[in-house]
């Protein structure tokens, strides 16, 4: 239930995080590898061991009859079609869980229902590995689309050669970033948060649809998760703040996953920004653009930096970088390390173009170019609403 706070609720500009600056590549770098115990959690070898898809029918008790054929033996194994009927004919469900709520308030609203002691860490469960970069592999990348001039097209910017590597690796944070699929067709990014929480970019959630679906898989890779086929979620319920579509300082939301994958596998934390670290590679960016392996697997640049913000009101923020990024990026994280502790200031929103005065008169104006995070006290103060009207 959400409004579960025990005061007035937070600040617009309240600050979750550290106000230290972040750690610097080499220093996570030189952190050491951390064995986990292995013991994988009951709630997730369950989920690796099946695969669930959803059927719809109009009436409660209209149960799907399950049919199964074995179509091939070979070596004393056996393969079983199974066939479901598919149910509901609206193609936007398909086999797909449909999602509850997906509410747009105004930052005020969350602002009462959250409380100003919301833990910001990050959380490792003891039984998994954690790394401190991820497994590089190699990859191959898409052409760009061109205009009948032959020039490219990008919806974001790469500047100058492409800094992103595709990788493979399910440790401790690095499979905490999954793929999201949504009922509208497009696909993004997201990472976990909490214990059934996600963050991603607010146009990625398909508002408008109904009936709506987003689904999630962490460490997607190459068609299903590294964690296993089944370690997948649904999204239940989606917010994000009402800024009319427009405004890329209030491009997030958080939503709330049908299944506790967090509490599985883990979650980043998150923190609030400050200009005077601009200009320092503290930040990393994961995400699923389609310029790397088509989308079908994950892709890191390390040690960039902003350079720039523009700040909008209740706490909205656009940290403007010169990372590499290009659609399906969006919704993915931006992070630091703060004492080994991975924590996010945004999500990937966009690409903008500022207009920047030359030395009059001895030189024209410009447009400087940058790909924009959302971020900020907003950002965080989402994410914590989150994880106070969200427990497990």
């Amino acid at each position: 239930m959400a409004g579960k706070t025990d005061g007035p609720g937070i600040q617009p500009l309240h600050f979750f995080g550290e106000r230290d600056r972040p750690d610097r590549a080499e220093k996570v770098l030189d952190r050491p590898f951390v064995r986990g115990d292995g013991k994988i959690p009951d709630g997730l070898r369950e989920l690796k061991s099946r695969l669930s898809v959803y059927s719809h029918s109009t009436g409660k008790k209209d149960r799907p009859k399950i049919e199964t054929e074995r179509v091939e033996s070979r070596d004393g194994r056996s393969t079983w079609r199974v066939d479901l009927p598919i149910g509901d004919k609206d193609h936007r469900l398909g086999l797909a869980l449909p999602g509850r709520e997906a509410i747009r308030e105004k930052p005020e609203v969350f602002l009462k229902q959250t409380s100003a002691g919301t833990p910001f860490a990050s959380f490792r469960p003891s039984w998994i590995d954690a790394t401190f970069a991820p497994r590089i592999v190699t990859h191959d990348r898409f052409r760009p689309m061109r205009r009948i001039n032959g020039r490219p097209v990008n919806p974001l910017y790469v500047f100058g050669p492409d800094d992103r590597w595709a990788f493979r690796d399910p440790s401790w944070p690095w499979g905490l970033v999954g793929k999201v699929f949504t009922s509208s067709g497009w696909t993004g990014s997201a990472a976990l948060i909490g214990d059934r929480i996600i963050a991603t970019a607010g146009h990625v959630v398909p508002w408008d649809d109904n009936p709506w679906w987003m689904r999630f898989v962490p460490a997607f890779y190459d068609g299903s998760s590294l964690h296993g086929v089944g370690v997948e979620s649904y999204v239940s319920d989606a917010r994000g703040y009402d800024v009319n579509g427009n405004v890329t300082g209030y491009d997030w939301a958080v939503c709330r996953l049908y299944q506790p994958l967090g509490s599985w596998l883990g979650y980043f934390g998150y923190n609030g920004y400050s200009s005077s670290w601009e200009d320092d590679p503290y930040w990393s960016l994961i995400g699923y653009p389609g310029a790397i392996a088509g989308g079908q697997r994950p892709s890191f640049q390390g040690s960039v930096s902003s350079f720039d913000t523009d700040g909008d009101s209740n706490g909205g923020l656009e940290i403007e970088t010169r990372g590499d990024l290009t659609p399906g990026n969006s919704g993915g994280p931006m992070f630091g390390w703060w004492s080994g502790d991975p924590r996010l200031i945004g999500v990937v929103s966009g690409e903008e173009e500022d207009w920047s005065p030359g030395f009059w008169p001895w030189e024209w104006a410009d447009t400087e170019r940058g790909n924009v995070i959302a971020g900020g006290s907003g950002f965080t103060n989402l994410m914590a609403w989150g994880r106070s009207n969200w427990p497990l």
